[in-house]
Order: C-alpha cells, then structure tokens, then sequence
C-alpha cells in the first residue's frame, strides 16, 4: 500500500503535531486520574482496572522509548541526580499521602494508616528513583552515541 502524500503545509504540519502533542498527554493525565479516582472509590480492584493500567503503561512505555531513542530528555528539566530526586520525592510524597488517605477510609486506624503511608512514600521514592536514574544513564548514553554519530566509528575502526 502507497503512502499517501500528505496534504498539509509546514505550518499545518506543526499545529497538527501540537494537537497530537496536547491529545496524548490529555490521555494520560485522563488514564491517570481515572484509575486514583476509582481506587479511592473503592473500585480499584485489578479486574475494574485493568485496560486502563495497560493502555497507561503502554502509553508510558512508549513515551519514554521513542523520547530516549531520539536522545530527547525534557523540554525544561535536567538529567541529574538532584531532579531525579525532587521528582522521586514528589511522586512518594503524593502516593503516600493519597494510600494514607485511601487506608484511613477504609479502616479508620490512624497509626496503621499513617505506617503505610511512610511505608508507600519510601518504597516509590526509592523506585521511582532508581527508575529515573536508570532512565538517565541510557538517556546519557544514546544522546552521546547519536552525538558521536555513526560517521566517527566508521572512521575510528579504519584507523
């Protein structure tokens, strides 16, 4: 099957991609807060949620691949150890706040529930943390590739 030539100009082009832009992260932010909201309902179980986990980790996944496979970090943000932090302790801070929360709810035990808060902030801090350094090491490593380009190993190798 041909593909087709494209009927939009430059500008079009662009606004075209910032709609698409503006429509995936309006999908996942969506995904996002549908899944907290239902698991703070009390709906949350695996079998109510399970399509949306999916769609949102495929969704991530593939963010985060294409982004790292074309040595693209953030728009805004550095690659670094101290916003890995930062971001690692928000995101702990808010789950643990939201599972102390969703736990008082539901047993009404404030000590209980204050201990899986702490439990739930140091364990996603800790994974999301190492997640994000991970991410940064291979994000360091593919930008230096494609900076080296493939014209410099050529060259070295004959050498």
């Amino acid at each position: 099957m041909k593909k087709k030539k494209s009927n939009l100009d430059e500008m079009q082009e662009k606004k075209l991609l910032n709609i698409e832009h503006n429509a995936c992260w309006i999908a996942f932010w969506g995904l996002f807060a549908a899944i907290y909201i239902q698991i703070a309902l009390g709906n949350g179980g695996i079998q109510h949620l399970g399509g949306e986990i999916v769609i949102m980790i495929v969704l991530s996944v593939y963010i985060c691949v294409s982004c790292i496979k074309n040595g693209i970090w953030d728009r805004k943000l550095n690659p670094n150890f101290t916003t890995n932090l930062v971001a690692s302790l928000i995101t702990g801070l808010g789950l643990g706040i939201f599972w102390t929360l969703v736990s008082y709810h539901r047993y009404h035990a404030p000590i209980g529930s204050l201990a899986v808060g702490i439990l739930i902030f140091l364990s996603t801090t800790g994974a999301v943390l190492l997640l994000l350094s991970l991410t940064t090491a291979a994000y360091k490593r593919r930008k230096k590739k494609l900076e080296d380009g493939p014209d410099d190993d050529d060259n070295e190798t004959e050498k």
